[in-house]
C-alpha cells in the first residue's frame, strides 16, 4: 500500500505528534516516579526511624529506672546510713561490697557507690573511658549516652534515706547490646544510608555532639546546627517536630532525610540516604527506555488508524454495556429494597413475639408493637398505628428517630355503642386493618394510617398486620386465661370465708354454749371434775371460733367492701398487731378513696401477703404499712425490720409462689412493684400506680 502526499503529512504529523507526547509522557512518567519514590523513601524512613526511637526510648528509660530503683533498695540505703555513721563498720562495708558485687548478674555493666563527701565506698565493673564520646541526656540529671565500640548509658543519681536525706549517690553503666546491634544494621537501607542520633548543643553553643552510624561503623563527631544559611532538619527534631525532608547535608550532598524527636530522653535522630544511589538504577534504566520509545513511536504510526477503528467500535460496546449495567443495577436495588423491607417485617414479628413471653400490662405491650411496627413498615416517617382494644385506644406517634420509644396515647372510646365498636367502616387513611378476637368474640382492631391522599395499599404489611393481631390474640387469651384463675381462686376463698363466718363459725358457737350450760348442770350435781371437763371443751370451742373468724376475715374482707381500702388495711393491721404480738401500723395522710374494687383487692391482697411473710419468714417485730397519693400516683409501701431476702428474688427461680402472685397481681395493675432491702436490716416492699 502506497502513502498519497496528504497520506504522508497526516503520518509525519502524526509521527511529531506522538514523538512529542511521548516525550511529555516520558519526562512526566520520570517526575513523577521521582517524586514517588521520594515519597516512598520519606515514609520507608520515617517508619524506620519511629522503630528505632521507640527501641532507643524504651532501653534508655529502662536502664535509668533500673538505677533509680536501685537507688532505692532498703539494703543499699541502709548499709550506707550504718558506713556514714560508722565509717569503720567492717560489717556493714561487706554487706555493701556483698550486694554492689552482685548487680552485673542483674545486667548492671559497671557501678560505684560515694558517700557524702564524694568517697569510694564499693565498686564492681570498670567504667568506659570514652567520656568525650558521649551524648548527655539533658532530661535526666546526671545521665548520658556513651560510645565505646557498643552502646553505654551512664546514670547518676543520689541517694535519700527514709526523710528524704541525701546519703550518698551511686553510678551505674548499663549495655544496650540491643540498641548496638540495631543501629549497627545500617547496611539494609543502602550503601549511602546514615543514622544520626544527636544531642541539643549547650546554651549559646554552635555545635552538637553526634553519633552517626554509616555502613563502615559508628563514628562520633560534632557538627553544626546551622547548614549553608539554613537550620538543620536536626533542629526540627530538637524542636519535637518529625517529617521528611529532602536537603543537603554536613557532606554538601543532597540527601533525603527523615527526622524525629526523642522526647522522652531530650535527643533529635535523623535517617538519611543519598539521591544519587537513589536515582542510580531510574537512571540506567532510563537509556534503555529510549531505545524502546523509538520503536514504539514506529508502531505507534502505524497502529494508529487501527486503535481509532477499535476504539470507535469499543466506544460503541462500551455504551451497550453501560445500558446493559443500569438496568441491572436499577433490578438489584429494587431488590435489595424489598429484601430490606422483608428484613424489617421479619425483625418487628421476632421483637414483638419475643415481649410476648413476657409478663406484661397492656400498656406496655402496646407501647411495644408501637416500638417495632412503625419502623417496621414501608413508610414510618408518615404513619401511625392505632389498637383499639377493651374499650380503649393506643395511638402512636410519628417516627422520630431521636426517641427511644414511640410516644404513647391512650383515650377512652366513648363515640359508639357496645354493638358498633369493632363493626365500623374502613378509613380511607387505614391503609391495613385486622381485628383482634379473643375466643372467638371481636374485642379490638389494629390499624395503620397514612394520609389520606397517599393510601398506599401493601399486601405485605397487611400480612405483617394479621400476624401481629394473630399473636397479640394468644397473648390475650393467656392473659385473661391467668385472670380468670385468679378470680376463681379470690371466688373460692370468699366461699371458704363466708362458709366458716356463717356455718362452721355458728355450729362450733353453739357447741361451746351447749358445753357451757352442761357445765353449769355438772356443777350443780355437785361433780366438779366433770364440771371441769365441760368448761375446757367450751373454752376450746370458744377459741376455735375466734379462730374461725380470723381466718374467715383473712378469706373474705368484710371491711374492704363495706368501708373501702383504708379502713380494711387498718382492721388488718389492728387483727394482725393483737394476733402475733408485734407492732403493726397504717400510715395515711388523708382519706384516699379508690371507686376500683379490682384496685382496692389487689392492693389489699398484695399488703396481706407482704405481711405474712414479714412475720412467717421475717420474724418481724414491727411493720409499717404506707399509703400515699400524690397527684397521679398511688403509692403502697410495707417495712418491716426482719431478716430481708437471703438473695435475689428477681429470678423466678429464686422467688415463692407468694412472691410471684404478687407480682402478678401488679403487672395485672399495670404497676411497678419492687422488693428493696432496708439499710437498718428488713425489706421494704413498695407498689407505685398511675392513676387515669
Amino acid at each position: 500500500m502506497f502513502l498519497t502526499r496528504d497520506d504522508r503529512k497526516i503520518s509525519i504529523i502524526g509521527g511529531l505528534l506522538l514523538l512529542g507526547l511521548t516525550l511529555t509522557a516520558g519526562v512526566a512518567v520520570y517526575n513523577a516516579m521521582q517524586h514517588q519514590i521520594e515519597s516512598v523513601l520519606g515514609r520507608g524512613l520515617g517508619v524506620a526511624l519511629q522503630g528505632k526511637a521507640l527501641l532507643i526510648e524504651s532501653q534508655v528509660e529502662k536502664s535509668v529506672a533500673d538505677t533509680h530503683a536501685l537507688a532505692l533498695r532498703p539494703f543499699l540505703i541502709q548499709s550506707m546510713q550504718e558506713l556514714n555513721a560508722e565509717p569503720e563498720d567492717k560489717h556493714a562495708m561487706h554487706n555493701l561490697m556483698r550486694n554492689v558485687n552482685s548487680l552485673p548478674d542483674v545486667g548492671f555493666y559497671a557501678a560505684i557507690v560515694y558517700d557524702l563527701q564524694g568517697k569510694v565506698l564499693a565498686q564492681v565493673g570498670n567504667f568506659s573511658n570514652s567520656k568525650g564520646q558521649s551524648l548527655p541526656l539533658y532530661k535526666y540529671s546526671q545521665t548520658s549516652l556513651i560510645w565505646d565500640q557498643q552502646f553505654i548509658l551512664r546514670t547518676s543519681t543520689d541517694v535519700l534515706d527514709s526523710n528524704k536525706q541525701r546519703i550518698g549517690s551511686i553510678t551505674t553503666e548499663t549495655t544496650l547490646p540491643q540498641l548496638t546491634r540495631r543501629l549497627s544494621e545500617i547496611r539494609s537501607i543502602g550503601e549511602t544510608g546514615e543514622f544520626i542520633l544527636c544531642a541539643p548543643p549547650a546554651h549559646d553553643a554552635r555545635d552538637m555532639a553526634c553519633l552517626i552510624s554509616q555502613i563502615d561503623g559508628i563514628k562520633f563527631r560534632y557538627m553544626e546546627r546551622m547548614v549553608n544559611g539554613g537550620i538543620s532538619p536536626i533542629s526540627y527534631a530538637f524542636d519535637g517536630k518529625s517529617g521528611v525532608i529532602a536537603a543537603q547535608d554536613y557532606r554538601q550532598v543532597p540527601v533525603i532525610e527523615a527526622y524525629a524527636p526523642l522526647k522522652a530522653i531530650g535527643l533529635g535522630m535523623i535517617l538519611k540516604l543519598d539521591e544519587e544511589e537513589l536515582f542510580k538504577s531510574v537512571k540506567e534504566e532510563l537509556k534503555k527506555i529510549i531505545l524502546y520509545i523509538a520503536g514504539l513511536i514506529a508502531a505507534e504510526i502505524l497502529l494508529l488508524n487501527w486503535f481509532v477503528r477499535k476504539l470507535i467500535k469499543s466506544e460503541q460496546e462500551a455504551y451497550i454495556a453501560k445500558d446493559r449495567a443500569e438496568q441491572f443495577s436499577i433490578e438489584l436495588s429494587l431488590k435489595e429494597i424489598e429484601l430490606r423491607e422483608r428484613l424489617k417485617e421479619i425483625t418487628c414479628l421476632y421483637e414483638i413475639r419475643r415481649n410476648i413471653g413476657l409478663e406484661l400490662s397492656m400498656d406496655t405491650m402496646c407501647q411495644i408493637i408501637f416500638k417495632y411496627l412503625i419502623p417496621a413498615v414501608q413508610y414510618p416517617e408518615m404513619a401511625t398505628a392505632v389498637i383499639e382494644l377493651d374499650g380503649w385506644c393506643f395511638t402512636s406517634g410519628k417516627s422520630d428517630p431521636s426517641l427511644a420509644h414511640q410516644v404513647l396515647s391512650k383515650t377512652r372510646i366513648t363515640d359508639r355503642s357496645h354493638a358498633q365498636q369493632w363493626r365500623v367502616e374502613r378509613d380511607p387513611g387505614c391503609t391495613c386493618r385486622a381485628e383482634i378476637s379473643v375466643n372467638g368474640k371481636v374485642c379490638g382492631q389494629l390499624r395503620i394510617f397514612y394520609p389520606a391522599n397517599k393510601p398506599f395499599i401493601l399486601l405485605e404489611e397487611q400480612r405483617l398486620i394479621s400476624a401481629i393481631a394473630n399473636d397479640l390474640e394468644s397473648w390475650l387469651e393467656r392473659k385473661r386465661l391467668e385472670q380468670a384463675l385468679i378470680s376463681v381462686a379470690e371466688d373460692q376463698a370468699h366461699t371458704i370465708g363466708q362458709e366458716l363466718h356463717d356455718n362452721v363459725g355458728q355450729q362450733i358457737a353453739a357447741i361451746g354454749y351447749q358445753a357451757r350450760a352442761l357445765e353449769k348442770k355438772i356443777y350443780s350435781t355437785g361433780d366438779k371434775n366433770m364440771a371441769l371437763v365441760a368448761a375446757s371443751i367450751a373454752s376450746q370451742a370458744q377459741i376455735s371460733v375466734i379462730q374461725i373468724k380470723q381466718l374467715a376475715q383473712g378469706l373474705l374482707p368484710f371491711e374492704l367492701e363495706a368501708n373501702g381500702l383504708v379502713f380494711a388495711l387498718k382492721t388488718l393491721t389492728e387483727r394482725v398487731a393483737s394476733t402475733y404480738d408485734i407492732i403493726c401500723h397504717l400510715q395515711c395522710d388523708k382519706d384516699i378513696v379508690i371507686n376500683d374494687n379490682n384496685l382496692a383487692l389487689n392492693l389489699y391482697r398484695i399488703t396481706q401477703e407482704a405481711i405474712n411473710n414479714a412475720i412467717r419468714h421475717g420474724k418481724a417485730q414491727r411493720i409499717t404499712i404506707t399509703l400515699t397519693l400524690q397527684n397521679i400516683t398511688l403509692s403502697l409501701s410495707i417495712c418491716d425490720d426482719g431478716r430481708g431476702f437471703s438473695g435475689s428474688i428477681d429470678a423466678p427461680a429464686s422467688a415463692g409462689m407468694g412472691l410471684r402472685i404478687m407480682q402478678y397481681r401488679a403487672k395485672q395493675l399495670g404497676a411497678k412493684l419492687e422488693f428493696l432491702a432496708r439499710h437498718g436490716g428488713g425489706t421494704e416492699i413498695l407498689l407505685e400506680k398511675q392513676l387515669i
